[in-house]
């Protein structure tokens, strides 16, 4: 039986395996009647799924059915994962390398890469990837001339925020936050408000996943709020970058004013006609990716209706790529 065919309260049954209703409610910070509700059926906030899946150190995608539970790391996994956090805090701190440094485009073709390695699942190479192009780009923005300083700063933050999404993946919450912010700093220094926002908003993910909803709520609607385009504006990456966050704060508002969100997110992807990503990096997003989190927010409200619209939408032939 594949994992989508349970139904949500026989998945929490599954995950909670050796935990008690009453233990899983005190992890997770919610009340026991919670727990028993989804048990016999019923729904719950998204927050509340969100403090539960936290707690049974998975993501709510796993408790909704949206993918199947992922095996415990291999030992390959655990050594690279080890080798991403050295190399993220010595990236970050700056320490000095014998390694001689790429091209800036030498480098972009390994960033695509380890992009391509983390989409599909490709961990282990993923980690040694990363391990050798954190001290390479670093090493290349700290020789970088004024005049190419703005370039390799680019080329750093993307490198942080792929290793963030792969500490995310790997369950290292901690060092997820550390890229994250690693990369953001690099942005805000070099002056980069777009990169700087698509890295808030890749953070403000690893705080819904890590059942910090109101933080990553705060988040995501300020940095939306700041970077929100122009109805006149086309440029694909602003608005693929904007879409992520709106998502993000439509998934964390829940009940509060998801809709809101939500509109503005079908709007954007919708101007994009297609799924897009700022730079090839990272998150696309577009009209798909946009019906593909309604459809599961509705789902988590228990909002039959409106799960089948965005159902439908998921169906709908989407346009080409827009130029940009």
């Amino acid at each position: 039986m594949q994992w989508s065919e349970y139904t949500t309260a026989e998945r929490l049954k599954i995950l909670r395996s050796g935990m008690t209703q009453e233990q899983l409610a005190e992890a997770a910070d919610v009340s026991v009647g919670v727990v028993r509700k989804l048990e016999r059926g019923g729904t719950a906030s998204l927050p509340s799924l969100l403090s539960i899946a936290s707690a049974l150190g998975t993501d709510i995608a796993v408790l909704l059915g949206q993918q199947a539970p992922r095996r415990s790391m291999d030992r390959d996994e655990r050594a690279a994962l080890r080798t991403l956090s050295a190399a993220t805090h010595d990236a970050a701190i700056g320490i000095p390398t014998d390694t001689e440094p790429g091209t800036v485009e030498e480098l972009r073709v390994v960033v695509r890469r380890a992009d391509t390695a983390y989409w599909e699942g490709r961990y282990t190479e993923l980690g040694a990837l990363l391990g050798a192009l954190l001290p390479e780009a670093r090493a290349r923005h700290d020789a970088a001339g004024i005049h190419e300083k703005e370039v390799t700063a680019g080329v750093l933050a993307d490198v942080f925020q792929t290793a963030g999404m792969a500490a995310n993946v790997w369950g290292s919450r901690d060092l997820a936050y550390a890229a994250l912010t690693y990369g953001r700093q690099i942005a805000v220094q070099a002056g980069d408000d777009l990169r700087d926002a698509h890295l808030a908003a890749t953070t403000a993910w690893v705080n819904l996943r890590d059942g910090r909803t109101s933080q990553g709520f705060a988040l995501a609607a300020a940095q939306a709020d700041r970077i929100e385009p122009k109805m006149s504006e086309h440029d694909p990456d602003r608005l693929s970058v904007f879409g992520q966050l709106v998502t993000n704060a439509a998934v964390a508002a829940s009940r509060g004013g998801a809709r809101e969100y939500l509109s503005q997110a079908h709007a954007v992807g919708a101007r994009l006609g297609t799924e897009y990503a700022r730079g090839r990096h990272a998150q696309p997003y577009g009209p798909l990716y946009a019906a593909t989190q309604a459809m599961s927010i509705a789902v988590a409200l228990g909002d039959t209706a409106g799960a089948l619209r965005s159902c439908t939408a998921l169906m709908v032939p989407t346009r080409g790529r827009p130029e940009g």
